[in-house]
């Protein structure tokens, strides 16, 4: 049995979302599954002969028989002084034992070392006497540079042999290649084409991808059908993309939630940190920051970062746990090493105020940046503050104005009438009333009552 590799969570063609607290709930990746070497027969369990094989004394008829080699058959005298022998035994050529041996060899079993470069010559011996698993195997070892170097174009030639034989992870990969234009011009056309192909074969996978194209070209009906076909089936990330096609185009949130739940439910992460999202707000489902939490978590414990910050927000209000400033700054923490913005702000302000943690405005400042510098506007403000005061870095009005400029920028109202403030004051920037003027009013504008203030005893 060939197995798939699949590199569903690396291809960032995400779907919208909704926003929890301080978190953002998006869609999830595209799945473009990618066959590693496997066969799908399962192999017969006879182990490879050791070339050495010791008798007793005497005459001896030897037959040794295998999976991988010729059937050897010979007489040997054996003499006391004498007891071993080598027997030189010679590959079977056949293309199924070809492919056997490269298996072996790609996966460093039955007493085989794993030597990608012997798979490859195994598979190609084999893909050239017409044997399509050998023909995609040998594809995916010139895709990813397996025991060969990397040709992008024997790729293509290798996976064109296998799925115009009907191999359907070649023609997933085919569709795959021209769904995202790696190596190939980007061809929807051509990508639906081979994901039907090994859609109506049955394969979860590709009706999921030929789901996603059609998203992707904005045939919906077809969407809806083949992502269905693939979720009925049971296969979890379909059942997560049907919720997400529900939710997103507001066809029916309660339907989103209940195929959110079943992917949830046989551990899809990502899943369970929708249906998470779903019960925090009530979308689709009874409000309950109980059940919230508990979705959270369950994604949260696999690592992920989104649903880690989600979880410390639930520590951090309350909601659905018992308030623990403490367990929020450490799920914050966990996120924000993983490069969650919103966590990296989140844990910057626990620092800033010693909430569940020591009092540090170093910390809260360099956290701050993090989020900053990933456009933050929140943390960008903040940021500029920490200069303006000299908390935790060196006071510098030049470098407060930069970060809340950028803020600013993005319409933050606070970073506005901080803006209108530096200008009025002069404060890293040549003294300004017009300038003032104009930045008061743009956070005025957003009802930022400090800026109506300004703007009053500026006489306007």
């Amino acid at each position: 049995m060939r197995r798939i590799i699949s590199i569903l969570l690396t291809l960032a063609l995400m779907v919208g979302g909704t926003a929890v607290a301080q978190v953002q709930i998006q869609g999830g990746p595209i799945k473009p599954p990618i066959p590693p070497a496997k066969q799908r027969q399962k192999p017969k369990k006879k182990a490879r002969p050791k070339k050495q094989v010791k008798l007793k004394s005497g005459s001896h008829r030897v037959k040794v028989v295998t999976d991988y080699y010729n059937d050897c058959s010979t007489t040997i005298n054996v003499s006391s002084s004498k007891k071993s022998f080598d027997l030189t035994l010679t590959e079977k050529t056949d293309a199924e034992s070809q492919f056997q041996l490269g298996i072996n060899y790609y996966e460093g079993r039955s007493g085989f070392p794993q030597d990608y470069t012997k798979a490859a010559k195994h598979f190609h011996k084999a893909a050239e006497q017409g044997n399509a698993n050998a023909q995609c195997n040998l594809g995916y070892s010139y895709h990813k540079g397996l025991g060969v170097t990397q040709n992008y174009t024997e790729a293509v030639k290798w996976y064109q042999k296998a799925a115009e034989q009907g191999d359907s992870i070649a023609q997933i990969n085919l569709g795959y290649l021209y769904l995202t234009g790696e190596s190939v011009p980007q061809d929807f056309s051509e990508a639906i084409k081979w994901y039907r192909k090994a859609a109506e074969q049955g394969s979860e996978e590709a009706q999921l991808c030929l789901g996603i194209c059609y998203t992707l070209t904005q045939n919906y009906s077809e969407a809806e059908k083949w992502t269905k076909m693939a979720a009925e089936r049971g296969y979890a990330m379909a059942q997560y993309w049907l919720g997400s096609f529900y939710q997103d185009r507001l066809i029916d949130l309660c339907e989103a939630a209940t195929w959110y739940k079943k992917a949830a439910e046989q551990g899809l992460y990502i899943a369970q940190k929708e249906l998470g999202g779903c019960y925090y707000l009530g979308k689709g489902v009874t409000q309950d920051y109980t059940e919230a939490a508990k979705w959270f978590r369950k994604a949260a414990e696999q690592g992920d970062a989104e649903a880690q910050n989600r979880l410390g927000v639930c520590y951090f209000l309350g909601n659905g746990v018992k308030q623990s400033d403490v367990e929020a700054a450490k799920w914050y923490q966990k996120a924000a090493e993983q490069g969650d913005v919103q966590a990296q702000f989140n844990l910057g302000y626990c620092y800033e105020n010693g909430l569940g943690v020591t009092k540090s405005y170093t910390d809260a400042a360099k956290w701050y940046k993090k989020a900053a510098e990933q456009g933050d506007a929140t943390a960008q403000n903040n940021l500029g503050m920490c200069y303006y005061l000299g908390n935790g870095v060196t006071q510098s009005y030049t470098e407060a104005v930069k970060w809340c400029l950028k803020a600013a920028e993005q319409g933050k109202a606070s970073a506005q009438f901080n803006m209108g403030y530096f200008y009025e004051q002069g404060y890293g920037v040549t003294q300004n009333r017009t300038e003032a003027v104009k930045w008061y009013r743009k956070a005025a504008e957003q009802d930022f009552q400090e800026a109506k203030e300004a703007l009053s005893n500026l006489g306007y």
